[in-house]
């Protein structure tokens, strides 16, 4: 909450003149209440010291008295005689002398022979000179019938006759009241056991509110609630043993607290009389300077407004002010400067000078709410990072630029997404013919630093609302176009809804695949297809083939799960699974005694991944097998990447004893300098040329073709897809080598396989 300068002025000296205060009061309060709390403990310690003295000196007199009773010749004699009248009234006699509440006399067994008091009857057993005689006290306190009684026992010898006197004093609140005018303090007797009241100086209202309260009150308690206003303290009598009672002794500090409260009304008067000055002062001087903080305040506000025009006026005589306004002057002119550059940062691509995502967004939707049709043509630069890696990124910058004003060309509104892709709003729907030429026209080369950059671009064309009807549909659907373009290969494609659905899949198939990889990989299987050789009509090889029955998406082919593995960084984690499986299956067979050798396939990726040959070379090692007993096939396209690399790969492998065909030969580049080049030995024909070989004369020549070029560089030849019997003749007559497909055996997984090779004419 924002304050005026008024009210901070005010603020500031009042809390001072407050703080200032509240430390007198704290200080005052503190050396008031210790000062009443040292004086309420010096006269607790002074009772405490005159109840002993009290109780010292009617030991003494009792004892002084009793010394003179048992000499009594009268007295020694009824005793003696055990005339008891004459012991009665001899008792009777001295307690009244001594103001004594009980004399009595007992015999031995503790037997009352004579009682002044009720307390004591004669012939009952008394318990206190009991337990006095049985500890071997003279003196003691004792709780009879409700009252405490001060009891000292003698004995009485006289020959032949043995007896104890009982001489004791009752603490009733007469005797209390006594104390409490000698020290001027309040005394509480209760029962240890139930702290019941025995005797007191207070009323009992009063005796109950100073035993139910804190011993000591606060000063706000004793002075606004009218609590208890008693300072109380337990006190033990040290010279007594087994005092059956406690003894409390409480003062009254109203009178003292009194006093301290009228100091502390002092200080309050005073404080609101500071208060006051206080207000006037900071009025007074709050009125020389809110005028003109006020004017700085509108001019400040207008500038937050965005009216940057006006230039303020310097009214005040006070220089700090003045300065002030010249700063506020040369702060609208800054923010005026960055404003603009701010929101020419917020709505544009640094880069390239289009504008950016956040600026189409709020565009496109504000277009959509005005029901406006829209073409919306989605521009990817493929292979935008190949270019940053191959031609540095200083010359990827300078694509980008190139780009960007090539379309600043065209009517619409453009803007860079991210890295390579560029939405291009149109002004006017372009047809086909025209999205042909505005492709051709992106994808001229741009020439940076005397380097020629080629650039290939895919186009995602959007026709909305039909397609999208705001932004977040709109860059979701792009998405989906621009994934169809690039994986088709297609260099323009619009949107249909049955991408949307391909879409999908394709990432449902690339969730699934990565967790059967890592957390349930029994969804994956292989099968092997065995190929003969057609010399012996001997099965000789297996072609390993990977199977995954997802619990979602049922059966996926490997064509389809396998791509979006290599598009999705997962093809290493494929490739390792089947080189683990197919190795453990391969030295399951050789453990059965069969000499088969297994094919298998590796993708571009896997060429090119070092490691992961190294790895397939450890798993070989591992299973005790040898390089020869796999063939590794890849395909022409693999080759294409990076054919140096791939080759050179090849090689290391050939050195340590793997052999290598080309798979689906003719349907690649088939360059003859692979033939000459690649450590090869077997070349495999492709099945779409074996399929039909009984009854297309096309697919004759071409496999006699590829059968005579193959003789000529020394190579293997498989026919794969054999279906009929007459095809597997003709490969036969014609020299082919191996052959493989479902006329000989459809892929079998590993059970099944061995029971083919165990049943089949075929098997070895």
């Amino acid at each position: 909450m924002q304050i005026s300068l008024r009210q901070s002025l005010f603020r500031t000296l009042l809390g001072g003149i407050f703080i200032a205060s509240l430390l007198i009061v704290a200080g005052v309060w503190k050396s008031a209440n210790n000062l009443v709390k040292q004086n309420i403990s010096q006269d607790i310690a002074v009772t405490e010291k005159v109840l002993h003295r009290l109780i010292e000196d009617r030991q003494a007199i009792i004892k002084s008295v009793s010394n003179v009773l048992l000499r009594s010749y009268d007295f020694r004699q009824a005793v003696g005689t055990s005339d008891l009248p004459s012991i009665q009234t001899a008792l009777e006699s001295y307690a009244s002398r001594i103001n004594s509440d009980v004399i009595a006399l007992v015999n031995l067994d503790h037997t009352i022979v004579a009682s002044h008091s009720a307390l004591f009857k004669p012939g009952e057993t008394s318990e206190a000179s009991t337990a006095l005689a049985a500890k071997g006290y003279e003196n003691g306190f004792f709780l009879i019938d409700g009252s405490l009684i001060q009891l000292n026992l003698y004995k009485v010898e006289i020959p032949t006759l043995r007896y104890y006197m009982i001489i004791g004093v009752e603490f009733d609140e007469t005797l209390l009241q006594e104390l409490r005018n000698l020290v001027d303090a309040e005394i509480i007797i209760t029962n240890m056991s139930d702290n019941t009241p025995i005797a007191s100086t207070l009323s009992p209202e009063q005796v109950e509110s100073v035993l139910t309260s804190e011993p000591t009150p606060s000063w706000v308690d004793v002075t606004f609630k009218q609590k208890n206003t008693y300072i109380s303290r337990e006190v033990s009598l040290v010279s007594v043993s087994e005092l059956p009672v406690r003894i409390t002794i409480a003062v009254d500090v109203s009178e003292a607290f009194q006093a301290f409260t009228k100091i502390q009304i002092s200080i309050l008067v005073l404080t609101l009389i500071a208060v006051l000055v206080a207000l006037g002062f900071s009025m007074l001087l709050a009125r020389n300077v809110s005028s003109s903080v006020s004017n700085l305040v509108k001019a400040v506000n207008r500038v937050a407004g965005g009216e940057y025009g006006a230039t303020l006026d310097k009214p005040s005589n006070l220089r700090e002010i003045s300065d002030l306004a010249t700063a506020v002057d040369s702060m609208q002119e800054s923010i005026q400067h960055r404003e603009k550059h701010i929101r020419y940062q917020a709505q544009h691509d640094v880069l390239t000078g289009l504008f950016n995502r956040n600026y189409v967004e709020g565009y496109f939707d504000g277009k959509m709410s005005e029901n406006e049709n829209l073409q919306v043509v989605a521009i990817t630069t493929i292979g935008f990072r190949t270019t940053n890696d191959l031609y540095g990124y200083s010359n990827g910058d300078n694509t980008l630029k190139a780009l960007a004003t090539r379309l600043l060309r065209w009517p619409g509104t453009s803007a860079r997404l991210a890295g390579g892709e560029i939405l291009y709003i149109t002004d006017t729907a372009l047809d086909e013919n025209q999205l042909e030429t505005f492709k051709h026209i992106l994808e001229q080369p741009v020439e940076s630093n005397l380097i020629s950059i080629p650039v290939k671009v895919a186009m995602a064309v959007l026709s909305c609302p039909q397609d999208a009807t705001n932004s977040e549909e709109l860059f979701r659907k792009v998405n989906i176009v621009t994934d169809e373009a690039i994986h088709s290969n297609a260099w323009c494609v619009h949107y249909r809804p049955e991408l949307e659905a391909k879409y999908v899949r394709r990432l449902t198939i690339t969730t699934e695949l990565k967790r059967a990889l890592s957390s349930n990989q029994s969804e994956l299987s292989m099968v092997y297809q065995p190929k003969i050789d057609l010399s012996t009509m001997k099965v000789c090889s297996m072609e390993a083939l990977i199977r995954w029955n997802n619990k979602t998406l049922g059966f996926v082919p490997p064509d389809e799960f396998i791509t979006i593995a290599e598009q999705a960084a997962l093809i290493e984690q494929v490739t390792t699974w089947v080189m683990q499986q197919t190795i453990a299956d391969l030295s399951y067979f050789r453990q059965k005694g069969y000499g088969f050798t297994v094919a298998m396939n590796l993708s571009t990726q896997d060429i090119q991944n070092k490691p992961l040959l190294d790895k397939l070379v450890s798993i070989l090692t591992d299973a005790a097998l040898s390089p020869d007993a796999l063939e590794l096939e890849i395909t022409e396209s693999d080759l294409v990447a990076d054919a140096s690399l791939a080759i050179e790969n090849l090689n290391a492998l050939t050195s340590r004893g793997f052999h290598f065909a080309i798979d689906d030969f003719g349907t690649g580049y088939s360059s003859l300098a692979y033939l000459k080049n690649l450590p090869v030995d077997t070349i495999k024909i492709d099945k779409s040329f074996i399929l039909s070989l009984a009854i297309d004369d096309n697919d004759k020549q071409i496999v006699h073709t590829v059968l005579g070029l193959a003789t000529a560089f020394d190579l293997k030849v498989v026919a794969e897809g054999v279906e009929d019997e007459m095809s597997l003749n003709i490969l036969k007559d014609w020299g082919c080598d191996i052959a493989q497909g479902y006329f000989i055996s459809r892929p079998l997984a590993k059970d099944a396989l061995e029971e083919w090779l165990e049943n089949s004419p075929l098997g070895e």
